[in-house]
């Protein structure tokens, strides 16, 4: 699962395809700035990275806020965009001077950047979301599971209306 990866050039010529009455153009506008806020860490008001090809015409929004669907099956999305979500590895950590070492690392000692962790939309009815003190325990359960079809957390506590501050 996951997005096809596909250029600019051949994805503006799929859509002119099958709506002949679009402004190439804007199309063109509308996808490099997408893209470029995708590059820039731009992410959906859930906190996850933007559809760059839906984002050039609804706005900043995920896969999921825009189609209501979990995964994308055989959805397209510009190569630059598909190219970061592989690339959470950092420096190795025998790069790094012993009193610098911080942060989080995988199994192979590569250093992981957080900020790319994809949060699945079942986190964001968690009442552990956003909680400083589950960060470190989240953002692992995230990253064990980026590339399973459905993710699970044992530590997930649903949002109830008793729950809430107000």
């Amino acid at each position: 699962m996951g997005f096809t990866p596909i250029t600019i050039d051949k994805y503006v010529k799929k859509h002119l395809k099958s709506n002949p009455s679009t402004n190439e153009k804007e199309l063109r506008k509308g996808l490099k700035s997408a893209l470029n806020a995708y590059k820039n860490g731009v992410k959906c008001a859930c906190g996850n990275d933007i559809w760059v090809i839906a984002s050039a015409s609804v706005g900043n929004k995920c896969f999921t806020c825009i189609t209501g669907e979990a995964y994308p099956t055989d959805d397209y999305e510009i190569k630059g965009a598909t190219e970061k979500a592989h690339n959470l590895r950092g420096r190795h950590i025998s790069e790094i001077p012993p009193t610098k070492i911080a942060g989080f690392f995988d199994d192979d000692g590569y250093e992981i950047n957080t900020d790319l962790i994809k949060k699945p939309s079942l986190c964001l009815t968690c009442l552990k979301n956003d909680d400083p003190h589950e960060e470190f325990l989240c953002n692992m359960t995230r990253y064990d599971q980026q590339n399973s079809d459905e993710f699970r957390c044992g530590a997930y506590q649903k949002i109830d209306d008793n729950s809430l501050p107000f």
